[in-house]
């Protein structure tokens, strides 16, 4: 190694790159990183990517159930604050949101049906071409909204089984592809 640094110092550079060539061929000789990767011992098992433990569902969702029969304006919109908007924004993204949010515009409160939370809105003095529904079911930490504006319509919700739709969502809906 050393007669090749010797030889490098003495030696003139035949082009630009010379140097750079160097450089890349000293980085490799000390370099301890093995070309193949390395068999994994039988005993041990790859360690697992650090992810932030989240809180219980239920423990999430906590506040959520307190505010059944509430709506929006009674204090907590939780539709612009707090656990349920959050969950909504990822949901539809920073386009969707507020179309959603303003398809909210007059709605029933939170309402309850078995284990899901859910409530359906509209659009003031536009409740036939701008709607929208979001069913949360707190147990399994999971959410569905659903949007219709104009002529489109959005059904999305997070990864995992469908969360079901409460009798009264589904009627809604229905109406919402009648008219």
């Amino acid at each position: 190694m050393n007669h090749f640094l010797a030889s490098l110092s003495s030696a003139k550079p035949f082009s630009a790159a010379a140097p750079l060539v160097a450089v890349l061929a000293l980085a490799g000789c000390a370099s301890n990183v093995p070309l193949t990767p390395a068999a994994a011992p039988a005993t041990r098992s790859a360690p697992s990517p650090q992810v932030a433990t989240p809180a219980p569902a239920a423990a999430q969702w906590d506040g959520v159930q307190a505010l059944v029969g509430k709506y929006p304006s009674d204090g907590v919109d939780f539709l612009r604050t707090g656990p349920i908007a959050e969950r909504l924004k990822g949901l539809l993204g920073p386009v969707n949101y507020p179309v959603f949010v303003k398809n909210m515009g007059v709605s029933g409160p939170l309402r309850k049906e078995g284990p899901l939370i859910y409530t359906i809105g509209n659009r003031q003095h536009q409740g036939r071409d701008e709607l929208a529904a979001m069913v949360l079911d707190p147990g399994r930490d999971a959410m569905r909204a659903w949007l219709k504006t104009g002529d489109e319509e959005w059904d999305v919700q997070d990864a995992g089984p469908a969360v079901q739709l409460p009798a009264e969502v589904r009627q809604f809906i229905q109406n919402a592809h009648e008219n």
